[in-house]
C-alpha cells in the first residue's frame, strides 16, 4: 500500500521494518498450549523483517510496542507504566532487535525517559469528578433555606 500511495522510500522502509523480526508472543504462546507433541516452531510466529537498520525506524518499532502494551494496562501509575517502558525495551534488546541500527544504550535511555513521559501524561490515573446535576442540586437546596 505505501508503494501504490507513492509514499517516500524512507518511509516504506521504516514500514517494512517497525516489527523487524520480533515475536508475535500472543499468537505463538497460544500454540504452545496446545502443543501436546512439542512441533510449534518459534520462528512460524516471527515477523519475516527486517530488522530496523535505523534510529528511526528502531524507534517507530519501540513507540509501537510500548503504545500497545501501555493501553493494555488495567492501572496505568506512572511507576507501572515506567516498568513497561523499560521492560519491553529491554525485551526487544536482548532479542537482538535492536541490532542493525546505530541506537546507544544512552539513546535508548533518553528514549525511555520521553516515552514514560509522554505516556504518563496520557495515561495518568484522573480525578472523578463530581456528577454536575447533583451539585447544583446540592446548592440549590442550600441557598433555599430558611434564611433565604
Amino acid at each position: 500500500m505505501a508503494r501504490e500511495q507513492k509514499l517516500p522510500q524512507p518511509v516504506v522502509d521504516i514500514i517494512e521494518q517497525h516489527h523487524g523480526k520480533s515475536l508475535v508472543s500472543f499468537f505463538y504462546h497460544k500454540a504452545l498450549e496446545g502443543d501436546r507433541n512439542e512441533s510449534v516452531n518459534e520462528e512460524d510466529f516471527r515477523y519475516e523483517g527486517p530488522k530496523p537498520k535505523t534510529k528511526e525506524a528502531a524507534i517507530v518499532m519501540l513507540a509501537d510496542n510500548i503504545e500497545a502494551a501501555v493501553r493494555s494496562l488495567q492501572h496505568p501509575t506512572a511507576g507501572r507504566v515506567e516498568g513497561l517502558v523499560r521492560k519491553i525495551i529491554k525485551d526487544r534488546l536482548m532479542d537482538g532487535q535492536l541490532d542493525e541500527c546505530d541506537l546507544t544504550f544512552k539513546d535508548l535511555d533518553a528514549i525511555a525517559n520521553s516515552f514514560v513521559r509522554v505516556l504518563s501524561g496520557i495515561f495518568h490515573n484522573r480525578i472523578e469528578y463530581p456528577d454536575m446535576k447533583q451539585e447544583m442540586e446540592r446548592r440549590k437546596t442550600r441557598n433555599a433555606g430558611p434564611n433565604k
